[in-house]
């Protein structure tokens, strides 16, 4: 667990009282002021409570299914953190442009349970000669595109992840991107734990380098929305995660800033209004996890029956649907109780997604723009400007309600950032 962030009881009260406040603030910022009608029952046909098999193609897409999902190797010594477990080249459809090759492949890394987990990821090589020493290495930290194991990245990207792989292809990177374990692979997801997500990334770093043999050692994270939180862990946490493997950090970029996400979740209730579409796919989607993952925590005695149809719906549909579905969804109909009364849910929830501010041992640079439905920019504003206290922190804000603008401003200043660090 992450446990550099400050308790759950310290925060609560003051947290309690500024949510409502910060998610109305945000909707006005991304909205205008205008509300989405509420909805409180899924409007699709309610799905199984089991997420999809593995081998069912997406019939939204017609992408092809991910082999790599199967049975778990349980025999011991092919499971270290960053081995590789099994790779093939990456199909030429599946190719994005500025790649003259690819791989898809899984690994070995450790889950929030300490148990060994297989994950499923992608390295992409860019055209052109490698510089002395390999090509230094991108690894994208994508947001939240679902936890069935039809949503994982590597076999049916959605347009922002071709994006930043053919982005950073261009600018003369390898670039590695991990689905995150129990995403396309066997096991329940388990990334609302960000050092569970930061050693995901870490050993796929390691096993893209027996993948590939002309990968430098140096390395940075880009990283939006879950992937951001994961890119900041590791701007603290990353010298001792990599210290097996061989690698070099050198620093972080993360942008669209998940702060207090725990704490959100924490004083979410009968009471609790419609939140941006985003941030609700996101709750949504961890919740759904959490509740697969550890069901000792009993998330359904906090559940209405719409609120048990809607976690089933989280467990089975990718984000460009799912943030469909829940634009304008009335939280409130999702519960019977108050999460905050299930004090064992509400310690994971803020221990495991909780952002450090200070003690950073590589250089981050943090962007944040208004225009973000999938964090509480306040609080987000509010985080960022504890974080840049640390000496190793640039914080980037854009105070403009034009979103493509904020997005071109903002990979300007990350673009400039990976190129300092990794020169």
């Amino acid at each position: 667990m992450n446990t550099h962030g400050i308790s759950s009881t310290r925060r609560s009260a003051s947290i309690a009282r500024t949510v409502a406040l910060a998610v109305a603030l945000t909707m006005g910022l991304t909205t205008f002021g205008v509300a989405a009608e509420a909805v409180a029952e899924p409007t699709t046909t309610t799905p199984s409570t089991s997420t999809s098999t593995p081998d069912a193609a997406d019939e939204e897409t017609g992408a092809p299914a991910d082999d790599n999902a199967g049975t778990i190797d349980t025999r011991g010594p092919g499971q270290a953190p960053g081995a590789v477990h099994a790779n093939r080249d990456l199909a030429r459809a599946r190719m994005v442009a500025g790649a003259v090759s690819g791989n898809d492949f899984t690994y070995w890394s450790t889950g929030a349970d300490g148990k060994a987990h297989l994950s499923s990821g992608v390295l992409i090589v860019p055209a052109g000669r490698a510089p002395a020493g390999g090509w230094p290495v991108v690894a994208w930290a994508h947001g939240s595109r679902g936890i069935a194991d039809k949503c994982a990245p590597s076999e049916r990207p959605i347009k922002d992840d071709t994006t930043e792989l053919s982005r950073w292809l261009g600018r003369g990177y390898a670039v590695v991107s991990t689905d995150y374990a129990g995403v396309g692979t066997p096991g329940t997801p388990q990334y609302y734990d960000l050092e569970a997500t930061a050693r995901n990334i870490v050993d796929a770093v390691s096993a893209s380098r027996d993948v590939s043999d002309n990968l430098s050692r140096s390395w940075a994270v880009v990283g939006e929305g879950q992937g951001a939180a994961a890119a900041i862990t590791l701007a603290r946490i990353a010298p001792q995660l990599q210290q097996r493997n061989s690698l070099n950090f050198k620093g972080a970029a993360a942008t669209s800033i998940p702060a207090e996400f725990g704490a959100l979740l924490a004083n979410l209730g009968p009471s609790s209004a419609s939140i941006p579409s985003g941030l609700a796919a996101d709750a949504l989607y961890t919740l759904s996890a959490i509740r697969n993952a550890r069901p000792g925590l009993d998330v359904d005695a906090l559940l209405t029956d719409t609120g048990k149809k809607w976690m089933a719906k989280a467990a089975n549909e990718c984000i460009t649907e799912f943030r469909k579905d829940v634009d304008g969804l009335a939280m409130g109909s999702l519960f019977a109780k108050p999460v905050s009364g299930n004090k064992e849910l509400t310690n994971l929830l803020t221990e495991a997604t909780a952002l450090p501010s200070r003690g950073f041992v590589k250089p981050v640079i943090m962007t944040q723009s208004l225009q973000d439905t999938s964090v509480v920019v306040p609080l987000s504003l509010k985080y960022l400007n504890e974080a840049r206290a640390d000496r190793q922190v640039q914080s980037r804000t854009y105070l403009t309600l034009d979103g493509a603008q904020s997005a071109k401003l903002s990979d300007n200043d990350i673009r400039a950032f990976i190129a300092k660090i990794l020169k």
